[in-house]
C-alpha cells in the first residue's frame, strides 16, 4: 500500500544566491571573490561622498572581471544584477557582459554622462545599475565582466558593487531515489495548474535552493507529524503524493 501526504505546501522566500557590496561598508565588499585578469592592485575605492559610492576597482585597460558559481539550486530562471561605476573618460569602447561565454550585452557608454564626483576632475562620473535574467543549462554559472577602455586608468576605468546572483524562477526537485537521482519531478514558482497534478512515485530526496519552505505532513511519516524543510533532504521515508497545495 502506497505511503501518503496528507498535506504539501512549498513557500518560495527570497532566493538569494551571492550577494556582495551592496553597502558602503568596506567589509562588505569582497573584491577578492572575484579572479582578475589584467588590473591587479585593484582594491577598494570612493567616488564621492553620497551612498552607493564604495567600488571595488578601479579596473581598466581591458581587464577582465569573473567569478565562478557551482552547484546552482534548481531553477527556470537566473537574474544577476550589478551596478557599474563609470569612471571619466569613456568614449563608447563598449563594457562586455557574460555569462557562461554568452554574451548577455555590450555595453556602450558615450563621453560625458554623469557628474564631477571623483578621480580625474576633468571628468564626469556615473553609476550605472544593471540587471539581466537568462537560463542555465547546467548546474555551473561564470559571470565575467570586460571592459575595452584604452586609456590609462586616471583617463578612464571602471567600479564594480551592488553585485547580487538570486534564482528569479526558483524550483524543488523531487526525485524517486535517494542522492537526487532516479525519475524527476519539478514544481516551480507560479506553477499553480501543475501543483493539481498528482507525483506519480513515491519520493526519496528533495533538492532546493536558499528561501524555500516545503511543509509535508503524512500519516506514515515521522509518525504522522507536520515536518518542515528548509534545506535538501537527500534521503526520506517512502511516500507518494495524491494532492498539493501551494503558497507564494
Amino acid at each position: 500500500m502506497a505511503l501518503q501526504i496528507s498535506f504539501l505546501k512549498i513557500l518560495f522566500l527570497k532566493s538569494v544566491i551571492y550577494e556582495n557590496c551592496i553597502t558602503d561598508y568596506a567589509a562588505d565588499c569582497r573584491y577578492t571573490d572575484f579572479t582578475i585578469a589584467g588590473t591587479s592592485s585593484a582594491t577598494l575605492e570612493m567616488c564621492g561622498s553620497e551612498s552607493k559610492s564604495l567600488f571595488m576597482g578601479p579596473y581598466g585597460q581591458k581587464t577582465t572581471v569573473s567569478k565562478t558559481f557551482t552547484n546552482i539550486p534548481p531553477n527556470k530562471l537566473l537574474e544577476f544584477s550589478f551596478g557599474i561605476w563609470k569612471l571619466d573618460s569613456w568614449d563608447a569602447e563598449g563594457f562586455e557582459i557574460y555569462a557562461n561565454d554568452g554574451l548577455l550585452e555590450n555595453l556602450i557608454i558615450q563621453f560625458g554622462k554623469g557628474a564631477f564626483a571623483c578621480r580625474n576632475e576633468n571628468y564626469q562620473d556615473s553609476l550605472e545599475p544593471l540587471s539581466f535574467k537568462f537560463s542555465l543549462i547546467g548546474t555551473d554559472l561564470t559571470i565575467k565582466l570586460k571592459d575595452n577602455l584604452d586609456q590609462d586608468l586616471w583617463d578612464e576605468s571602471w567600479g564594480l558593487r551592488d553585485i547580487i546572483l538570486r534564482l528569479a524562477v526558483p524550483c524543488v526537485n523531487f526525485y524517486s531515489e535517494c542522492n537526487y537521482t532516479g525519475t524527476l519531478f519539478q514544481i516551480c514558482q507560479g506553477e499553480q495548474s501543475k501543483l493539481q497534478n498528482y507525483i506519480p512515485f513515491e519520493i526519496k530526496s528533495i533538492l532546493m535552493g536558499p528561501g524555500i519552505i516545503v511543509k509535508l505532513k503524512g500519516p506514515n511519516y515521522f509518525a504522522g507529524l507536520l515536518q518542515e524543510f528548509t534545506s535538501s533532504q537527500s534521503c526520506l521515508n517512502g511516500f507518494q503524493f495524491p494532492k498539493v497545495m501551494y503558497q507564494e
